[in-house]
């Protein structure tokens, strides 16, 4: 059954046939489903609202440059229409890792998620014309409060009930001094890395990939972890990533600046 009367014409007749199911885990703006036809591949089909951002547009392009160079899902075929983005992708083979966290060890699986992130540090950013610096993100916080995309005291249980302009005045006035700027994956949370056996057979939900500070997504992942695995497993993901000490502030910084994004 097909839940959506009206799409594009093009995107339709690829997935004529499909049974749709709703995928609920992640926190993304997009409608996510799984779709599956009987010796058929399964797809997963992203559909989002045009506004406030083109997130989908973005994970286009960004997939389609991570081609041979990360595994990543395939873009199928990507459409819109007068009010939304549609992106069709190839399935990862797979689970995601937290549901995967029932079935491995956790510090396995810790070990495994710095080892997925280092392979994702070390792609070359010399020809990549995605731009996550902070410079880039600042000013994404900023129009966000200037629209007043976001609800006062909607935060994180640290920050709860604070006023978004204190917050975004605190990130000025914090902002650090360098950037360590590598390929980031810009979501690096549990939900968006698909494990298969005792390896990462792929990387999801890319939109906000680019050139940006390491500790962006560190903060995400740190963040992560401890609340789909438990506290306590910090150091063993640092520790296998690689860094004796990692900046605390840094990641406090970029777990805010998170909060507006």
């Amino acid at each position: 059954m097909q839940p959506f009367s009206t799409l594009p014409q093009s995107l339709k007749e690829l997935i004529t046939g499909y049974t749709w199911n709703q995928v609920t885990i992640g926190e993304s703006g997009a409608k996510v489903f799984c779709l599956k036809r009987n010796h058929h591949p399964t797809y997963y089909l992203k559909m989002a609202h045009k506004l406030p951002r083109r997130d989908l547009l973005e994970e286009n392009s960004v997939l389609r440059w991570l081609r041979n160079k990360l595994p990543v899902p395939e873009v199928i075929h990507f459409a819109e229409d007068d009010n939304r983005d549609y992106i069709l992708l190839s399935e990862m083979p797979g689970t995601n890792a937290v549901d995967s966290a029932a079935k491995v060890n956790k510090t396995g699986l810790v070990k495994l998620l710095a080892r997925g992130l280092r392979m994702i540090h070390e792609i070359s950013i010399d020809d990549c014309p995605f731009d996550r610096s902070l410079k880039v993100e600042m000013k994404i916080a900023e129009d966000n409060v200037k629209n007043s995309l976001l609800e006062d005291g909607d935060f994180d249980d640290v920050r709860i009930g604070l006023y978004s302009q204190t917050l975004y005045e605190e990130l000025i006035l914090k902002k650090p001094e360098k950037e360590d700027l590598v390929f980031t994956h810009g979501d690096y949370c549990l939900p968006n890395i698909i494990i298969l056996g005792n390896s990462i057979s792929g990387f999801v939900d890319l939109h906000r990939a680019g050139i940006s500070d390491r500790y962006k997504d560190f903060a995400d992942v740190v963040a992560s972890i401890k609340r789909n695995l438990g506290p306590g497993l910090e150091p063993i993901f640092f520790d296998e990533y690689g860094i004796l000490e990692p900046d605390r502030e840094k990641i406090e910084y970029y777990t805010v600046l998170a909060e507006f994004l």
